[in-house]
This record gives C-alpha cells, sequence and structure tokens, in this order.
C-alpha cells in the first residue's frame, strides 16, 4: 500500500512501465530572474521578476530503473513529448554494480513548440535494446576482449526560448546534437577494446580505448564515441 508523502511516485515523462519502473522524481519551479531599479543612494527602489512571473514554469526529473524484460531505447524520446511536456536530457548507465538506469530530466508549462515543415519537435534515442539485469551492457558497441565495467549513453535537446517585452518567454525551438556513448572496461584475458559495428546504431569512435595502468591492480580502459541524432518526422 503506497504511502502519501513517502518515496518516488510522480512520472512526469510517462515512461514507466512494468519492468522500467520509477525510482525518483523532483518538480521544482523554474527562479525568475530580477530587474532592479536603483535609487539615489544605490539601494533597491524597485524590483521586478520575469522570466516565470506566473510560477507556471518547473524543471523536472525522473529516474527510471530496468528491473527486468527488454528496453527498446528508440521507444523513448528527447524534446517536446506534448503541449507542455518537455525531455531536455536522458542518461542511460549500465554497470556491473546496478540494474541498468534511465535518468531523465525535463520542463514542464511551455508553450508549444517550432518545427521545420514536417518534422516534429522531438528525436527518438538510438535503436539500442537493454536488458533488465544486473550487467553492464554494450550500448551500440560489442566488446572484442577484456570485460566491459560500466557504459552510458547521454542524449540532449537544446532549446531556444524567445520572450516578449517583459522577459516571458513566449515561442520555443528545439535542436539535437550527437549522443554521446562511453564505455569503461578492465583487462582480463587480455586488454579492454570494443568494436563499434553493431549494425542498424551508427556508432561512431570519438577516442579509442585508454590506457591506465595502476599499481598492483588490473589495466583499465575507458572508450567514447558519437551517434547521430535523427529528428523525428509527422506521421
Amino acid at each position: 500500500m503506497a504511502t502519501t508523502g513517502f518515496g518516488g511516485k510522480t512520472d512526469h515523462f510517462g515512461f514507466a512501465t512494468t519492468d522500467l519502473i520509477l525510482q525518483e522524481s523532483s518538480k521544482v519551479p523554474r527562479a525568475p530572474n530580477e530587474a532592479k531599479a536603483l535609487d539615489a543612494n544605490g539601494d533597491v527602489a524597485v524590483t521586478e521578476l520575469y522570466g516565470n512571473a506566473a510560477g507556471t514554469i518547473y524543471d523536472v526529473s525522473c529516474t527510471y530503473l530496468l528491473k527486468s524484460g527488454t528496453l527498446d531505447l528508440s521507444t523513448l524520446y528527447v524534446g517536446e513529448l506534448s503541449t507542455g511536456v518537455v525531455v531536455t536530457g536522458i542518461k542511460v548507465d549500465t554497470t556491473n554494480g546496478d540494474w541498468p538506469k534511465v535518468a531523465v530530466t525535463g520542463v514542464l508549462g511551455t508553450a508549444a513548440f517550432q518545427a521545420p515543415s514536417g518534422k516534429l519537435a522531438k528525436a527518438p534515442l538510438p535503436a539500442i535494446t537493454i536488458t533488465g539485469g544486473k550487467f553492464a551492457q554494450g550500448l551500440g558497441f560489442t566488446v572484442s576482449s577484456g570485460a566491459l565495467n560500466s557504459s552510458s549513453l547521454s542524449v540532449q535537446c537544446e532549446t531556444a526560448e524567445a520572450a516578449d517585452g517583459e522577459g516571458e518567454p513566449v515561442a520555443y525551438a528545439a535542436s539535437f546534437p550527437n549522443a554521446e556513448v562511453t564505455a569503461q572496461g578492465v583487462y582480463t584475458s587480455a586488454a579492454f577494446a570494443w568494436a563499434v559495428t553493431e549494425p542498424g546504431v551508427g556508432l561512431v569512435e570519438k577516442q579509442a580505448e585508454s590506457t591506465v595502468e595502476p599499481q598492483a591492480a588490473w589495466q583499465t580502459s575507458t572508450a567514447t564515441g558519437y551517434i547521430p541524432m535523427v529528428r523525428g518526422t509527422v506521421p
């Protein structure tokens, strides 16, 4: 039985399923800006708040855990999910010490977004499937030697705002930079190495595997890459 006022309950983005469970969430009113006029003594004579004067815009976040089953990441979007609900960032983490987690940040209370003709103001994540289990997983890559310890996929939506004469936002638009992928591994029978040729994902190596040789410990490596994002189209 749920207890009022205890634990994470509010799914701001509607991503939760039977397998992808909500762990925690937050909702914080966006702090407005201050415009101050000073008197002859340099003291503040009058202050006007702007940027969220009506108090209707909120910065929100949700953290989900994939406890079982599978999740096709391309079913998740960054950008405008619906009018007033915007995902500004998603970070997917897998590790050998926990179940996969999906951390989502966003904004509530915006006006409708503008988009190019025939396009949407949102973009799906890369077509990568993760599994609900306590193990590190390749996110658009495979491991050719060594052992994978952790991996992450970070996707952002860059939002632009236009304000009226009183500094209140009245128009919005979105753009989508490349998704970033990071892999961290360890030497086992050989040095950690990844292969970025998984079909249909389009991961491009940005920085090849590094080598860190610690004292009295196994050598570790980190590699990074990017995946081009594709804006959604009008059905």
